[in-house]
């Protein structure tokens, strides 16, 4: 309902002069588009496109709640008076009833807007400071803090804080809980993980639903993890293979360091693939660069051995077939590592049930 309201606030500001003005990049500008819809007779919808702004862009949580409370006062049967209802409540818990953690609440969306472009140290030094004074939003500084490490990868970090933000906050424990048991499942500390889930509370539906999301995200990513090593082991016996086959072949003879057939047609696809996936930015291109890679090395390989097999006069017809094997065993296995490295599993599932975007 929230998103919906949103949407239907945007296309009704679409052709409204006011919300127009909120289509800026100059800070000055935008706060002085704010300041004209707030001296305007009262407009939910522009009124709502104002706290949006205020929110995301201006990080002024306070002004953006004043102007959520006047939608509910003004309007109360706007059709975005829910979604503003919704705002309207998470900011009363950052600012306080009477306003006094505004600053706080700043500083916070603050944080927010650039801690990607900050350090680990910096990132917590910034949350430290905000969590040395109580003031209603601190619990949400911490879990943001420790959800931020954790996408980065600082797994042991985001659990110390995690950890800390359980002891400290026992209102938002289960939130503590559920992030640190999702670290745990990321780091692939199956232990910790399961001790986590296990010390989420059971007591209701919902409870028991975040139990078991989480339980079948640690049996996936178990599942996943030994697909993982198993694709591992088979790109190093296929690679050990396909060497043993070529010193076998060339006995005590040099190989040529002329590349063979195989290569002269596969080298050029797998350069052209590569340079197109570089240049289009695509998500993919690491996968495509290491799959391109891994199979001009193997075919190089291959197709030396089977040449060196050929010119001494001796029978190659088993050897490719083996070389095949080998060749799509460590297809199979560099493609499934360079997916999982490469984060996209998801990616491929979603375009597997939904078919590719247009």
């Amino acid at each position: 309902m929230g998103l919906a309201a949103i949407v239907l606030a945007a296309r009704l500001g679409a052709a409204d002069p006011l919300i127009d003005g909120l289509a800026t990049d100059d800070p000055k500008a935008l706060a002085a588009a704010v300041s004209a819809i707030e001296a305007a007779p009262p407009d939910p919808d522009a009124l709502f496109s104002a706290a949006r702004a205020c929110e995301d862009r201006l990080l002024d949580p306070a002004r953006a709640l004043a102007l959520y409370e006047r939608i509910l006062r003004d309007t109360p049967s706007a059709r975005v008076a829910q979604a503003a209802e919704h705002r309207a409540q998470q900011l009363r818990g950052e600012v306080g009833p009477n306003g006094e953690h505004a600053a706080d609440a700043a500083a916070f969306a603050r944080l927010v807007a650039v801690a990607d472009t900050l350090t680990d140290d910096a990132l917590l030094a910034r949350a430290d400071a905000l969590l040395a004074t109580p003031w209603p939003g601190a619990a949400d500084v911490a879990l943001f803090a420790a959800d931020v490490l954790r996408r980065r990868g600082s797994y042991a970090t985001a659990q110390e804080r995690y950890a800390e933000a359980e002891t400290r906050f026992p209102d938002r424990s289960v939130d503590a809980l559920r992030g640190g048991a999702g670290t745990a499942i990321d780091a692939h500390d199956w232990s910790t993980a399961d001790r986590l889930i296990g010390a989420l509370p059971s007591g209701d539906e919902s409870d028991r639903l975040i139990r078991d999301n989480l339980r079948g995200d640690l049996v996936t990513g178990r599942r996943a993890h030994r697909l993982y090593l198993l694709a591992w082991g088979a790109l190093l016996v296929s690679a050990l293979a396909l060497i043993a086959s070529l010193l076998e072949a060339c006995g005590r003879r040099r190989p040529p360091l002329r590349p063979p057939t195989e290569v002269l047609f596969l080298a050029p696809v797998a350069l052209v693939l590569t340079a197109l996936a570089f240049a289009s930015r695509a998500i993919v291109t690491p996968a495509v660069a290491q799959i391109s890679g891994v199979g001009v090395a193997f075919a190089w390989l291959s197709g030396t051995t089977l040449d060196m097999l050929r010119s001494r006069g001796r029978p190659a017809r088993l050897r490719s077939v083996l070389h095949v094997l080998a060749c799509a065993a460590g297809a199979v296995a560099i493609g499934y590592i360079a997916i999982v490295h490469g984060g996209l599993v998801e990616l491929l599932a979603e375009t597997v049930q939904a078919g590719p975007s247009e």
